[in-house]
């Protein structure tokens, strides 16, 4: 639809705040690294840190190349 049709056309192309695509696939990843060392934690506290290692080590090749250690990913999310 266009903005047009809204009386909109006085806008930029991307407002304030727009996120694109890229940058959601960013946050996605971030959010995904922070899930899994958040769990890989919990299970660790609870005494199984073999499986807590292997929560760390698996990744869903479907998202993209495993980006490390979470700290590395969110930090590159906050950047400007």
């Amino acid at each position: 639809m266009s903005l047009e049709a809204w009386g909109d056309e006085g806008y930029p192309s991307e407002p304030e705040g727009y996120v694109t695509d890229e940058r959601a696939e960013e946050m996605f990843v971030a959010a995904l690294q922070a899930m899994r060392e958040m769990l890989a934690r919990f299970v660790e506290q609870g005494g199984n840190p073999e499986i807590a290692q292997s929560i760390r080590l698996n990744w869903n090749p479907s998202w993209g190349p495993d980006p490390g250690k979470p700290e590395k990913v969110i930090a590159s999310c906050w950047e400007a």
